[in-house]
């Protein structure tokens, strides 16, 4: 019986490292792990949500929201982690955000958001397939002179439509013209 339990739990572990796998190696994927000045520092909010919770997830939208089931049902990973006082130098992560950024532009991310003032530095990024109908990745990274730091990265496939039916559904009119503004751009 113990060897039958063992069996399947390693069957689990394989098939979760596979969808993790299979995350980390989407073009949409950020790695945050090098961010110096955190090393000591747990996060006081950690959300990750891999492939199989997000189809859990689909599954429990109700059937009329056709438009957020597909938004989810193309994701593979969604990660926040918020971390407070951090012990490291604020500036040594300034610093180091500084670096992730500048590889991110080098890898063809492009930059929709920048903040620098005297308190906070903020960045978001997108990842657009090479059509670009798609965005493979959403990568947000933000530090504040008070020692937070938030990092976020969603990863999938997933198409302006969605981001403008988020948009519409939440109330939350930017995302709604986003799609509408790149349409224009792109003379559709």
């Amino acid at each position: 019986m113990q060897t039958s339990q063992q069996l399947i739990a390693a069957c689990a572990l394989t098939v979760f490292a596979n969808w993790a796998a299979a995350a980390e190696s989407h073009p949409g994927y950020v790695d945050f792990s090098g961010l110096r000045g955190l090393v000591d520092a747990e996060p006081v909010v950690e959300v990750t949500l891999r492939e199989p919770l997000l189809r859990l997830v689909t599954e429990a939208i109700p059937e009329e929201d056709v438009e957020a089931a597909g938004f989810v049902s193309r994701l593979l990973n969604v990660r926040l982690h918020i971390y407070e006082d951090i012990v490291g130098d604020v500036a040594e992560v300034a610093t180091t955000m500084n670096e992730i950024s500048a590889d991110l532009e080098e890898d063809g991310w492009e930059r929709v958001v920048r903040v620098r003032d005297d308190e906070d530095q903020v960045d978001i990024f997108l990842n657009f397939s090479e059509d670009d109908a798609e965005v493979y990745g959403i990568a947000l990274m933000v530090v504040s002179e008070d020692g937070e730091v938030v990092l976020g990265n969603i990863v999938g496939n997933i198409r302006m439509e969605d981001i403008s039916a988020l948009g519409r559904r939440f109330d939350i009119e930017e995302l709604t013209e986003l799609h509408e503004e790149m349409e224009e751009d792109d003379g559709r």
